[in-house]
């Protein structure tokens, strides 16, 4: 068996674990340390397993005794000291010769045999620094037992013999940051948590929209972002697993400094103290809005904490500040994109206006484009036409080849907004794939899901040359980001016991296409999706604007989840107690809207009322804290959606959500809680989707027998007809 599994939920986009602070540069002098910060370009990775989106324990036993694993690391950049410790162990129940054999990049690297009944099968496997150009490194686990037997026909399965792969196996390695030196590297070297900095907790409204925009343009490459602000005075700093190096505790911004906990900054030389400390301080940056009062605000304080520098520690800290920390606080101009040191490590920075630009510039089609350290971005959108079938390539897939034993799965994934536009949306896919003969008499079975949900199956002739595959794809699989999944499953056969089985090729074709139909945009949450691929409206309160670091997560989030454009979409921040009009579907977030229908649910404090039918509610709930309410609603003939806070506070959003077609949905601090529809609450639209046709009915026999009894009257009113014309004839 051989799984495919990819570390991304777009192709070849790499996910990584996100670094902690790089050690704490030593030196016998604050003059020492700050030379020995601007000499080191070396920057740490860590990712484990549930990184990778393994949410528990990797499982091998028959027939499931092979699992390639794709772990992502910066493209054609060398690696140092890169290792990968696994933790694992097993249990034999079943006996024989059991081995696991380790490979990477396709080598073998590590075979271990196991003769215990249960032991730990953990290691340390060093892996050797060549850069890769895809991007990953290819981890293979092979878990196989061989039974010895009396006869060739005998039972050989080995189903109690199994290997449990933990989810916190990690790989550790380091890379030289000054060998990243274009954009596309600095994307693909994102880590899965990349943090998003921004000038300070009040932003003005290009350097908010720019921020929303890029989140979202991350979210829709697998990673979720964190959104950090510059501190300021009397703001709390988490301090944990941060060292100041013995040799500044003599400078006093660094002396009144707490380690190993939270940390209340006293002036504006401690603010200096700490984005001094570079990447090993508690401020670190993958992506810069840069706001142009970044430099206001970082200058002073490095300048107050220089004066509190020793004479000859500062030209080394001159050297130092103008390597790492001043370049990125340069101006930039209209629609700039730069990459540049950030706390000694390379990072994106965006100039304020250049949000749109940026998150076409970083999507799937143009991403390789970025081969430079700068460029100044006038436009980057995805081609759109009239078209009625969209390839799976051109969404980003990769079709391919691999072999199968007995399972294996090929997955690709999209936004809807790539493919839904002018009253378009995906109605069917057309899966076309080939597979090699075996010697199997059970015929291969070939599977394709949409959201896990089973679309269509084909049993397949296998004599390799193309078969297809249409599968309608209903409207309630339909979500802001979709993943395709074609699972290939083979008997495992032996030719009545004559050979060894042995696995064999099978490929998904590039002529495999999704095919575009015309969508009614219903008033639910899929609808709304498919709206929103060409455009949309996103509504925020002004006073978000003062609080862009507990804010932007949230809108970021929901914008993500219902499937706003970060390339198409309008953005406004409205003032208090205004109603702006809208034009086209919106996303309102805390936002009242003009003309806006009158929802059935009633938000009122903790409370949330949607009335049933007669006099008695539905649900009438008080209490709630930490709750927010999406529901979809029309402005006149606009249809969008408005999120509103249930409570005093409003729920943490970690990432965004799986909405389909309800159109009402409660958010509670875990993620989404419930969706429902209440338009249609026992989902009779959806069985009228799914009632089968004339045709598909058990008693379609009955057709033939109309089709008879049709001809046989009429044959007897033709007779009827003559009889009549002779008996008139001879009157």
């Amino acid at each position: 068996m051989r799984r495919l599994l990819l570390a991304a939920a777009v192709a070849i986009v790499p996910m990584l674990a996100a670094a902690q602070p790089a050690p704490a540069a030593q030196g016998s002098s604050p003059a020492d340390v700050f030379r020995r910060m601007s000499a080191d370009n070396w920057i740490p990775r860590t990712v484990t397993f549930a990184d990778l989106g393994f949410t528990g324990p990797v499982v091998l036993g028959y027939p499931d005794t092979l699992r390639e694993i794709y772990l992502p690391v910066p493209t054609n950049v060398p690696l140092a000291n890169a290792a990968l410790q696994m933790d694992a162990n097993y249990v034999r129940a079943d006996g024989g010769r059991t081995t696991m054999i380790l490979s990477v990049d396709g080598y073998p690297v590590s075979a271990r045999p196991f003769t215990a009944e249960r032991g730990d099968a953990s290691l340390a496997l060093p892996i050797d620094g060549n850069p890769r150009p895809s991007g990953f490194v290819r981890f293979n686990i092979d878990w196989r037992t061989a039974v010895g037997r009396e006869n060739t026909c005998a039972d050989a399965r080995t189903p109690g013999n199994l290997l449990r792969v933990e989810p916190t196996t990690k790989f550790t390695y380091r890379y030289d940051g000054s060998a990243v030196r274009d954009l596309s590297t600095a994307w693909s070297s994102l880590p899965s948590n990349p943090v998003i900095l921004v000038a300070s907790n009040k932003l003005p409204t290009d350097a908010y929209d720019t921020a929303w925009r890029v989140g979202v343009a991350l979210e829709r490459a697998g990673k979720h972002p964190i959104v950090r602000a510059l501190p300021a005075v009397g703001d709390t700093v988490d301090m944990r697993g941060i060292t100041i190096p013995p040799a500044l505790r003599s400078v006093p911004a660094f002396a009144g400094i707490t380690e190993n906990g939270m940390h209340k900054i006293k002036d504006a030389a401690e603010i200096g103290a700490l984005m001094s400390l570079g990447a090993a301080g508690p401020f670190q940056a993958d992506i810069v809005i840069a706001d142009p009062s970044f430099a206001g605000a970082m200058g002073a304080s490095f300048d107050a904490m220089k004066g509190q520098l020793p004479a000859d520690a500062s030209a080394p800290y001159t050297e130092f500040r103008t390597k790492s920390l001043d370049p990125w606080a340069t101006p930039l101009a209209s629609k700039e994109v730069r990459l540049s040191n950030v706390f000694g490590r390379p990072t994106i920075v965006i100039a304020p206006d250049a949000g749109a630009k940026a998150a076409g510039l970083f999507g799937q089609l143009w991403t390789q484009l970025a081969a430079s350290s700068s460029v100044v971005i006038n436009a980057a959108d995805e081609p759109r036409s009239d078209l009625t079938a969209v390839s799976l390539k051109y969404l980003g897939a990769k079709p391919g080849s691999f072999d199968v034993l007995a399972h294996a799965d090929w997955n690709a994934t999209f936004d809807i907004g790539a493919v839904a536009a002018d009253g378009r949306g995906p109605g069917t896919l057309v899966i076309d794939v080939a597979a090699a003969p075996s010697a199997a008499r059970t015929p291969p079975i070939v599977s394709v899901f949409m959201n896990e949900v089973l679309l269509g199956a084909k049993e397949m002739e296998a004599t390799g040359r193309r078969e297809r595959i249409v599968a309608p794809i209903p409207r309630y699989a339909l979500a802001a980001r979709n993943v395709i999944r074609v699972s290939f499953t083979r008997q495992l056969a032996s030719d009545r016991c004559r050979e060894t089985p042995e696995p064999y090729p099978v490929s998904v074709l590039a002529s495999s296409h999704m095919l575009l139909e015309k969508i009614e945009a219903g008033s639910d949450f899929a609808g709304l999706m498919s709206r929103f691929a060409s455009g949309g409206t996103l509504l925020v309160p002004a006073s978000y604007l003062n609080n862009a670091q507990a804010t932007l997560p949230r809108v970021i989030r929901l914008a993500a989840t219902t499937g706003v454009s970060p390339v198409n979409a309008k953005f406004s921040a409205v003032a208090d107690n205004t109603q702006p009009k809208i034009d086209g579907p919106f996303l309102a977030i805390d936002v009242p809207v003009a003309d806006a229908k009158k929802s059935d649910v009633k938000v009122d404090g903790g409370r949330i009322y949607l009335p049933g039918s007669g006099d008695k509610p539905l649900i009438d709930v008080t209490g709630l804290n930490r709750v927010g309410l999406l529901e979809i609603t029309k402005s006149g003939s606009d249809t969008g959606a408005v999120y509103r806070t249930v409570g005093t506070e409003a729920p943490a959003m970690d990432k965004p959500m799986q909405l389909s077609d309800g159109n009402v949905a409660v958010i509670g601090p875990t993620g989404l809680r419930t969706e429902v529809n209440t338009v249609d609450p026992t989902g009779q639209g959806r069985l009228r989707e799914a009632r089968p046709s004339f045709f598909e009915r058990t008693y379609w026999w009955l057709l033939p027998i109309l089709v008879v009894a049709f001809f046989i009257a009429l044959l007897v009113y033709a007779s009827r007809v003559r009889r009549r014309k002779s008996a008139n004839a001879q009157l």
